[in-house]
């Protein structure tokens, strides 16, 4: 997969510059591919925290709305130092 999440992290899991992305993701293929599998990983991972809390019949969806709230906090909390003091509304 050309535009895979590999391509838009660094060896820490910070997100790479806007720059260096725009050089990576060739076309909007790629760009479409690193999203979906970012996709993939948001609700995988939503998957598995609900089924972790409240078993088979929990909504995954209710995990992945609150993390679209509150993405900024999770930028805050990723290994991207110039999301770390982001004021951004």
């Amino acid at each position: 997969m050309a535009g895979s999440y590999g391509h838009v992290v660094n060896k820490h899991g910070g997100l790479i510059s806007n720059e260096k992305m725009n050089g990576m993701l060739e076309n909007g293929g790629d760009v479409y591919e690193a999203v979906e599998e970012m996709y993939g990983m948001i609700w995988w991972l939503a998957t598995q925290i609900a089924n972790e809390q409240f078993g088979a019949a929990a909504d995954p969806a209710l995990y992945v709305d609150a993390a679209q709230t509150e993405y900024k906090t999770g930028l805050a909390e990723s290994p991207t130092k110039r999301f770390k003091n982001d004021q951004r509304s």
